[in-house]
């Protein structure tokens, strides 16, 4: 019996120290297309990720997710700082035509506010 006790204890163990590598190797990728292409190359650090964009396509990166943040949350904070999208998509999910309108919509506002 101890030694069933000891086997689950080891399995368990391994179970714990095999999710927290895959935790600590999560990458975040994002990718978006803008409305108005930049005329120049622009990078930005945006809620800890490393966006770029190279005409009017954006790429971000960042060793791991910092937010808990939904898509188009996410998409809002990119936008206000980069502007406008045509598409945007992160960690594999892409936000729809009313996502897009919800994400642009808010960015519109807060660059109205700026000016």
């Amino acid at each position: 019996m101890q030694s069933f006790r000891l086997l689950c204890a080891i399995a368990a163990g391994a179970v714990f120290v095999a999710g927290g590598a895959v935790a600590q190797t999560a990458q975040f990728k994002g990718e978006a297309k803008l409305v108005t292409p930049v005329a120049a190359p622009k990078s930005a650090d945006i809620a800890g990720v490393a966006w770029r964009c190279d005409g009017a396509a954006c790429t971000g990166a960042a060793a791991s997710k910092t937010n808990l943040d939904g898509l188009v949350r996410e998409c809002r904070k990119v936008v206000a700082v980069i502007g406008p999208v045509a598409s945007y998509r992160s960690d594999g999910r892409e936000l729809t035509d009313g996502q897009l309108r919800a994400c642009n919509h808010g960015a519109v506002q807060v660059q109205t506010a700026r000016n």
